[in-house]
């Protein structure tokens, strides 16, 4: 990558940015709207399905210890022409991200979609966010132990479908998704999953605190 960097740098002519004029921020009513803007893309029932099942699997996946996993959506295990590819905190945060912002905001689907009987300029609501992450969630119970490990079916992956869940469908948006699974990391009770959730977004909701220590390894 050095050759194809270098060549920036000489062209800019500078050893950093630290001279360069940024505009100033601006308050704007074109700010405001922005704030719940939806920028034009494809939305897909196939997109919100492979966010879901791709998020959970992460969920589960951190559950376990592994901060970076090679995944793929559970509709394409088995099939070696879809590859798996490599999820981190970040990634998860993306997709979580992307399914608040159409599910809050009701952003309208761009294609039909048979299954579920979705058509083309429907919004994305709560009825349509419960059917696939249910189905989604069935789909890794069911899968082999070479996709989903078959000891976290009953102990990290409902936590993580818990937490998927929570982050999504909650009117505030949370500010991490690496805090919640922070929280339960070690835990397999999904009755104390849920109350450390909604202890994080109730103090959040309410005074802005962000709770970021895990009860089980405070001293």
């Amino acid at each position: 990558m050095v050759h194809i960097l270098r060549s920036v740098w000489e062209e800019l002519g500078k050893d950093n940015q630290l001279g360069r004029e940024f505009p100033p921020l601006t308050y704007t009513r074109e700010d405001v709207d922005g704030l719940v803007l939806l920028e034009p893309a494809p939305r897909t029932v196939r997109g919100a399905r492979d966010l879901l099942s791709v998020a959970l699997q992460y969920g589960n996946a951190f559950g376990r210890g592994f901060q970076a996993v090679a995944l793929k959506p559970a509709d394409f295990f088995g099939d070696a022409d879809v590859l798996y590819l490599m999820e981190d905190m970040a990634t998860g945060e993306i997709r979580l991200s992307i399914l608040w912002e159409w599910l809050q905001k009701r952003a309208k689907f761009t294609a039909d979609d048979p299954a579920t009987g979705v058509r083309a300029g429907d919004a994305f609501g709560a009825a349509l966010f419960a059917r696939l992450l249910a189905e989604e969630y069935e789909k890794l119970l069911r899968a082999g132990d070479r996709d989903v490990h078959d000891d976290s079916k009953a102990t990290t992956l409902p936590i993580a479908r818990e937490i998927v869940e929570a982050y999504v469908t909650h009117h505030v948006k949370p500010p991490w998704y690496i805090d919640l699974l922070n929280l339960n990391l070690d835990n397999h009770d999904v009755a104390s999953a849920k109350v450390r959730i909604g202890a994080y977004i109730d103090a959040f909701e309410r005074d802005g605190t962000r709770i970021t220590e895990n009860v089980d390894f405070v001293a």
